[in-house]
């Protein structure tokens, strides 16, 4: 079963969309976390300028794509189970 979905396009589509999902909203709140609020000169000088960025886009992408792969898994699995009773 696990090789059937990992192979199925749905389940990729779910990765992704999970995956964006997570990243936007987790960015959001760690921002306003970290920052108290939005500074985004501020953001920009700590992660952009100080050459921080590619650690942290890649931080985002890998979160992103395992989120997305666990939750999507998940969800998968379980409408197989569900429609297989």
């Amino acid at each position: 079963m696990f090789k059937s979905i990992i192979s199925s396009k749905k389940y990729w589509i779910s990765v992704g969309s999970l995956g964006l999902v997570f990243v936007v909203l987790f960015s959001i709140i760690e921002h306003l976390m970290q920052y108290q609020g939005l500074a985004f000169e501020t953001f920009l000088d700590a992660k952009i300028k100080n050459g921080l960025w590619v650690r942290y886009m890649l931080s985002r992408i890998v979160g992103g794509l395992v989120y997305g792969m666990i939750l999507g898994y998940y969800f998968e699995l379980r409408k197989r189970k569900s429609n297989k009773r």
